[in-house]
């Protein structure tokens, strides 16, 4: 069978507005040193960001409704480092302090992901689209652990709806031909991957499933099956 190694999902940095308004001295300057935080964190300077998150953690300052996120941004960084038992216990502290807290827990997919804990990372992913259904990264990565997983009837659906949510979206018509191709909807696969080359046309992975599919015609034509 051919292998391709479908690309995993990069979490994006998410900016949190503010909350609320600091309601003393000592949470304004927990808050600017959460801003300190979040700011390295955007820099994927994930040492440092771990470094300030836990001073802002242990320092217990900062207003109630901030507290979820220097877990989450403690957990990311310690996701990006591949340290995962840390970063899924911090995703696992923000996302019980706020259960809509659809990052956390596409964060904690992705830990689970690079683990190849496929059944874990679709519950994770499941719980971020849950709360917001129109993310079509969220169901895109979902699509890929399904993919790794075997499930290619769920990855197909799944990056169906990716890629109804955002047409343009390179890897999720690629993983879609692949499931398709596994299926053995070739017409379909076919189409999938003809997507990816209109949208970048030197997509090697795409022209490798064209030509996968045209030898698999042939064979077929040939009563090799």
């Amino acid at each position: 069978m051919r292998l391709v190694m479908l690309a995993a999902a990069a979490a994006a940095f998410t900016f949190f507005a503010a909350p609320a308004f600091a309601q003393s001295a000592s949470e304004a300057a927990a808050i600017e040193e959460f801003k300190r935080g979040q700011a390295s964190a955007n820099a994927k300077k994930n040492d440092e960001t771990i470094t300030i998150m836990t001073g802002v953690i242990t320092a217990d300052k900062l207003p109630a409704e901030w507290k979820p996120y220097p877990f989450f941004y403690r957990g990311q960084a310690y996701r990006r480092l591949e340290k995962y038992v840390e970063a899924l216990a911090d995703f696992d502290k923000a996302t019980q302090m706020k259960p809509d807290l659809a990052p956390g827990f596409f964060e904690a997919g992705l830990a689970y992901q690079a683990q190849e804990k496929y059944k874990q990372a679709i519950k994770s992913y499941d719980a971020a689209v849950k709360i917001a259904p129109d993310n079509a990264e969220y169901v895109y990565s979902r699509c890929v652990s399904k993919s790794w997983s075997g499930d290619n009837a769920g990855a197909r659906e799944d990056c169906r709806k990716a890629v109804k949510l955002k047409p343009d979206y390179v890897d999720a018509w690629a993983t879609l031909g692949r499931a398709y191709e596994d299926l053995g909807q070739l017409d379909e696969a076919e189409k999938a991957y003809k997507k990816v080359l209109e949208l970048d046309p030197k997509n090697k992975g795409a022209q490798e499933g064209l030509d996968f599919i045209k030898e698999k015609r042939k064979a077929i034509a040939a009563g090799g099956g």
